[in-house]
């Protein structure tokens, strides 16, 4: 006898405004899920459920998947962002609101200049450096974190 997985599946999905409601959700199976998905998908065209879709059926990993709901979270924030700044009045506002936080942060931040650190610190951030995931480099064979390789490969191509 085999158990099937079930997952709840929004039937109004929350990126387009649906709620957690228990009238907006249905029991699926896995692949109802991935199917429910697809057809959102077909129907909208939403990147969303695109991504929901191909990670249900194992087509599209899990760190690709975050990796392209922050880009998009990140698009859309900095459109937001781009927007209000074109408007005066908020532009005013956030000037006054923030002038005082900025300089209370810039003097924040230098608390931390200067301070010795203990050996045990040390040994810390070492071990966790290394922890890091290292990708190799194309032309010397280095291993860099995923955030470095990128600047290092451009520095070491010349």
């Amino acid at each position: 006898m085999s158990k099937s997985i079930y997952h709840k599946h929004h039937i109004i999905p929350r990126h387009a405004g649906g709620t957690d409601d228990p009238s907006n959700i249905v029991k699926l199976t896995v692949a109802e899920h991935a199917e429910a998905h697809r057809v959102l998908y077909e129907k909208h065209g939403k990147k969303e459920d695109w991504l929901a879709w191909k990670g249900l059926t194992g087509e599209v990993g899990k760190e690709e998947i975050i990796y392209e709901i922050r880009k998009t979270n990140s698009k859309k924030g900095a459109a937001a962002l781009a927007k209000l700044m074109k408007d005066p009045a908020w532009k005013e506002t956030w000037n006054e609101a923030h002038k005082a936080a900025i300089a209370k942060h810039n003097d924040w931040g230098k608390w931390n200049i200067g301070i010795k650190r203990t050996d045990e610190a040390k040994e810390n951030y070492r071990a966790s450096a290394l922890r890091r995931e290292r990708v190799p480099c194309s032309h010397c064979g280095k291993g860099y974190t995923k955030p470095n390789i990128n600047k290092h490969e451009k520095a070491c191509a010349k």
